[in-house]
């Protein structure tokens, strides 16, 4: 038994220094990505963001839940000649909506509105769907409306961080289909999406889009 004292001591020794190793590469590695977070976190968004190249459409998509923004977007992309037509759903009517005596959802008749406003005539402007209340709802309504008009090609503007998740589930819905949809970003108004850490609303958006996209993809 005497002669395995200096064994487990050598033993211990080792495993000391291989300990105090680990842990100061632990620390290397946590300063270095300390004074380097700035650089991760933006390749992180941009390896997160889908932005097609904008070309010319047969539709542009206002969807619901940003419109304060998309729809501002897509009335510049059809003045700007990407589009003889605009888009956007029938949302879902809330309770309130109901009890109101609504037959229209006030997000809905906003887009009409605003997009009037900025320059899109209502001769110009299509409300597809009936009663959406995903973005789920809002491509399987995109894509009727394609297969009916034979579109080739549906521009979508949206926000950033939602991009991804748009693009996965527009594919996986129009697979098949003789459409292609394209999704470009929207500035959202207040902050710098590239620099998302740097401003509440950015981390709380995107933090909020990794946590959808997550429930989506286990759907």
């Amino acid at each position: 038994m005497a002669s395995d004292a200096p064994a487990q001591s050598l033993l211990r020794r080792r495993w000391l220094r291989v300990f105090l190793a680990a842990s100061l590469l632990g620390c290397v590695l946590a300063v270095a990505a300390w004074q380097t977070r700035e650089r991760w976190l933006a390749a992180m968004v941009h390896a997160w963001v889908v932005n097609d190249p904008v070309e010319r459409a047969d539709a542009i998509v206002v969807l619901g839940g940003g419109s304060q923004y998309r729809t501002f977007a897509a009335a510049r992309l059809f003045k700007d000649g990407q589009t003889t037509r605009v888009l956007y759903p029938d949302i879902a009517l809330s309770v309130e909506d109901v009890s109101l005596g609504r037959t229209v959802s006030p997000e809905t008749e906003l887009i009409g509105r605003v997009l009037e406003h900025e320059g899109v005539p209502r001769s110009a402007q299509q409300i597809i769907g009936r009663g959406v209340n995903s973005t789920h709802d809002e491509i399987l309504a995109v894509r009727a409306w394609a297969e009916q008009h034979h579109a080739r090609t549906i521009l979508v503007p949206t926000d950033p961080y939602h991009t991804r998740r748009l693009s996965r589930h527009g594919r996986k819905l129009f697979n098949g289909s003789e459409t292609r949809l394209l999704v470009t970003v929207v500035d959202p108004p207040g902050y710098r999406w590239q620099e998302w850490w740097r401003d509440e609303r950015g981390v709380t958006a995107f933090q909020s889009e990794l946590i959808k996209s997550v429930l989506y993809a286990l759907k």
